[in-house]
């Protein structure tokens, strides 16, 4: 009976041994080329939940964060109450590196949520590519774009002009992008008119000199102002005119509020702009809806930055 006892022991010694040799390998996973792995993982988190990846190895958790933080979505007072709680436990380096896209689509509508949109903003010192809902001062967009080696922030979309003066005022308030700053831009997108009347000239003053812009995208409301519609006209050519290294313009004309979409094209400023066109193709006139912003940067993995200028160039 003893020795009976013995041989079990010594048999089930010998298998707890086999089997943590076997869970102390690696994951054959792990051997593949990293971008296939982020790929493979990519696939998996549309599954199962970042955290359930996480736990498996800590480099399993570094591919995650990868993957999660590559494009950051801020579209509601959730989204971003929670990644500002995320920035005071991780440390800017982390996000300057890991975040090569963010945005958000989310309006703060207080002082408080201005100024964790802001942060959320400066911690990313890494982006490639910035959508934001309004304007959140110049210093604000230097903070992500001062000191760069990599070729620094190349896209900006914002929303609408609203805000180019900031509704609560930065500590270090400059008016325009230094010229060396403004340099790494190529891709500028206004997507909408203002509440007010804002001049294409305004709305490019604080973003500084642009000489590599290549891709801009200004809006004008259809049936507004007439004054402000020649004005609008004018500095339009006037950009043209004045940046030879610009590929294409692009013009969404939005719809009153109250009337039908078809009302753009018989509008006075869509046959203006169409006038201007006719003299330089690179002035392309596109017809917007006034849901446009919602219903593109709702989805938390919307790519609807990349699908404008593919779509308009087709």
């Amino acid at each position: 009976m003893a020795t009976l006892t013995t041989t079990l022991t010594a048999t089930s010694r010998a298998r707890r041994f086999s089997l943590s040799l076997i869970s102390a390998k690696p994951s054959p996973l792990l051997n593949l080329p990293a971008e296939l792995v982020l790929d493979i993982l990519e696939s998996v988190l549309l599954e199962a939940k970042p955290s359930a990846l996480s736990i498996i190895s800590k480099l399993i958790s570094r591919f995650v964060d990868i993957i999660i933080y590559r494009t950051v979505v801020l579209h509601s007072k959730e989204s971003l109450t929670l990644f500002h709680r995320t920035t005071l436990s991780r440390s800017p380096a982390f996000f300057a590196s890991h975040v090569k896209k963010l945005v958000v689509s989310y309006q703060p509508h207080n002082e408080v949520n201005y100024v964790r949109a802001q942060r959320a903003i400066a911690v990313c010192g890494g982006i490639r590519s910035l959508v934001l809902p309004m304007w959140f001062g110049t210093d604000c967009l230097a903070s992500v774009m001062e000191g760069r080696t990599d070729g620094g922030l190349s896209e900006i979309i914002i929303q609408s002009p609203d805000g180019m003066i900031a509704p609560f005022e930065c500590l270090h308030k400059n008016s325009q992008l230094a010229d060396t700053i403004s340099d790494s831009i190529t891709h500028l997108r206004i997507c909408e008119p203002g509440g007010g009347w804002t001049s294409p000239k305004e709305i490019l003053h604080p973003f500084g000199a642009l000489r590599n812009l290549t891709h801009l995208q200004l809006s004008r409301r259809a049936n507004a102002n007439s004054d402000n519609d020649l004005k609008f006209q004018e500095q339009v050519r006037s950009i043209l005119q004045t940046r030879p290294a610009l590929c294409v313009l692009a013009v969404v004309f939005y719809p009153q509020l109250w009337v039908a979409d078809e009302d753009v094209r018989e509008s006075d400023i869509w046959a203006m702009m169409r006038e201007v066109a006719e003299h330089d193709g690179r002035l392309l006139l596109v017809q917007g809806k006034n849901d446009d912003w919602e219903n593109q940067w709702r989805s938390t993995k919307s790519d609807a930055g990349r699908r404008f200028w593919a779509e308009l160039l087709k």
